[in-house]
């Protein structure tokens, strides 16, 4: 039996906490919480879990994540977020894998996106479904230089695991611009670290915005999830705006 380490990171994590932990404790043999500052019951779920418990101040994801890595006791490494529920077929599939032997560096494993209780075509930068790694190497993983949307690399084999975790998210409105206001500011660094040229952010702020909303509403399906899909178009469109607009702040500033 290969042994695995699962973690989360969490901060007010409370909402689906409690079934996500419950979850990875079926799969895990080490199972670990970053904690970023949470005063809601976070903190009182991870310990009725019985999960080791990490603080760490956030400053950006990829740091978080590769922090968490290296307190993993276990070569073999699974994440989720704090609102991405393993299903019970993908815990069957993983304690298989941990039987057989995990013979791919990576697996990338099936998301499905719930917005608002509603199954989704599409959420800014994902269709869906999409397949993030969520299981990998530790000695062999890094993540990709993002402060956001940041993607484990430096595998050489990736398996794919069809069974899902269900990814809710934006479940109220206030929780959309709570993730749109932290992401932009994420992204708005990650375009100043790039040496984007001041006078192509001032462009794009005002025509990129059209095109993502395009992209993402037409091309990649919103339109067929309702008044949900027209939120998330408005979403990649007001992302793609406040990324280039913060970008321009900081250089200003």
């Amino acid at each position: 039996m290969t042994p695995l380490s699962i973690y989360v990171l969490t901060h007010n994590s409370e909402r689906h906490l409690d079934k996500v932990l419950a979850a990875a404790k079926r799969m895990a043999d080490d199972l670990l919480v970053v904690d970023s500052g949470s005063n809601d019951a976070t903190l009182a779920i991870v310990a009725r879990h019985g999960a080791r418990l990490v603080h760490r101040s956030f400053d950006n994801f990829r740091a978080q994540r590769l922090f968490a890595t290296s307190l993993c006791l276990h070569q073999a490494v699974m994440f989720f977020d704090s609102d991405e529920i393993p299903s019970d077929a993908l815990i069957d599939e993983v304690m298989a894998l941990k039987v057989s032997g995990f013979s791919h560096d990576a697996y990338a494993v099936r998301r499905d996106w719930l917005v608002r209780g509603r199954v989704v075509h599409a959420l800014m930068p994902a269709s869906c479904p999409d397949y993030p790694i969520r299981i990998y190497h530790r000695d062999r993983t890094d993540f990709t230089h993002h402060s956001v949307h940041e993607t484990p690399i430096g595998h050489e084999s990736v398996g794919r695991i069809e069974s899902p975790l269900v990814h809710h998210t934006f479940e109220t409105q206030s929780e959309l611009m709570r993730k749109l206001d932290l992401y932009t500011d994420l992204a708005a660094i990650d375009l100043l670290n790039r040496g984007k040229w001041i006078g192509a952010l001032w462009l794009k702020q005002w025509i990129s915005p059209v095109g993502a909303f395009l992209k993402w509403y037409i091309r990649r399906g919103n339109w067929r999830d309702g008044r949900v899909g027209l939120t998330l178009g408005l979403y990649a469109f007001r992302y793609t705006h406040r990324k280039y607009r913060k970008a321009l702040v900081h250089i200003n500033s």
